[in-house]
């Protein structure tokens, strides 16, 4: 994103560490042994070998998976989360009502300027760069086009607790209106929205939108994530069993499904064009409620504990019984 939006997030106290625990110190006793082989002799501690002693060839190692990371954000109440095509992660906090950016391989988020949130929820950003983010409480969707501080109110109108957003290649603009149980949908350039026809969602928590511009839904309260074509189409449900409240929802590159399995404490993935279900190798995940991949493949999260993770691409998905 452009350097105009550069504004260095206020510092905040570091954390304490937890979980430490003393150091043990082992004593350590040094035993010295004099080995006398066939073939070596000892003379006033000069050593003659009359072989060269024969080392065993290292055998070549592999390097171990990327595990995931702690991305550097303070965060009060963690709440949306985007990635871009450069790697800069985008997360909105409800509770000081501020979206952040951090920008790749930098250590210090920044605040993206938006102005009158109150309880900002997702984010997307569109093919243009310019970001989007569901304004909770105020019940409206503002965007920010790139570099710019100017922020636009999109002619959304009558929704009922607004989470999830997506924009497909068109630039429509996608809404899950939670408590609605709807998906809103706003063309480029109009002033008139529209329902697609899912059906009977059940609190919508979260959307995804893939390059053919079909719609995901994680419909948290049916316990499935469900898709719908561009076009004229007839939704259905995606191969995931045993969810409980999955509440976000992603695509990749390869129209990978990603999905945050909020109750289980996991994050699975569908492979695509199959019924393959595997779970991604995040560890200690606590109640994880929102999801984004990047172009490389890197899959984010936020976690209950107000962490953003990021796992590298590259890891190994473990298959899970579906």
């Amino acid at each position: 994103m452009d350097d105009d939006w550069e504004v260095e997030a206020p510092g905040k106290a570091t954390p304490a560490r937890r979980g430490a625990s003393p150091k043990i110190m082992a004593a350590v006793t040094l035993v010295i042994v004099a080995v006398v082989s066939v073939g070596v002799y000892l003379v006033f501690g000069r050593t003659t070998a009359t072989h060269a002693a024969s080392k065993p060839t290292p055998s070549p190692s592999r390097a171990a998976p990327p595990g995931p990371l702690v991305l550097p954000f303070q965060l009060t109440d963690a709440d949306g989360l985007e990635v871009d095509g450069a790697g800069d992660v985008y997360v909105s906090d409800s509770a000081t009502n501020q979206v952040f950016e951090l920008k790749s391989g930098s250590d210090h988020p920044i605040v993206v300027p938006f102005t009158g949130l109150k309880e900002p929820g997702g984010i997307a950003m569109d093919g243009s760069s310019a970001l989007y983010v569901v304004d909770q409480t105020n019940r409206r969707v503002l965007k920010l086009p790139a570099g710019s501080t100017t922020q636009i109110e999109l002619p959304i109108t009558g929704l009922d607790d607004p989470h999830g957003i997506a924009v497909d290649s068109r630039g429509t603009v996608f809404v899950a209106d939670l408590n609605a149980n709807r998906v809103v949908e706003l063309s480029a350039g109009s002033n008139t929205q529209s329902e697609l026809p899912f059906g009977d969602l059940k609190q919508p928590y979260d959307l995804a939108v893939d390059d053919a511009d079909t719609v995901y839904v994680a419909d948290a309260g049916n316990n499935r994530v469900m898709k719908l074509a561009a076009g004229p189409s007839t939704p259905e449900a995606l191969p995931f069993t045993g969810l409980n409240f999955p509440n976000s929802v992603a695509i990749d590159q390869g129209k990978n499904v990603y999905v945050t399995d909020l109750n289980n404490n996991r994050v699975l993935k569908l492979a695509a064009g199959s019924n393959a279900v595997s779970r991604l190798p995040f560890t200690n995940l606590v109640a994880p409620f929102e999801l984004a991949v990047g172009g490389r493949g890197d899959v984010y999260v936020i976690d209950f504990h107000n962490r953003v993770l990021k796992l590298p691409a590259g890891y190994q998905p473990i298959a899970v019984g579906n």
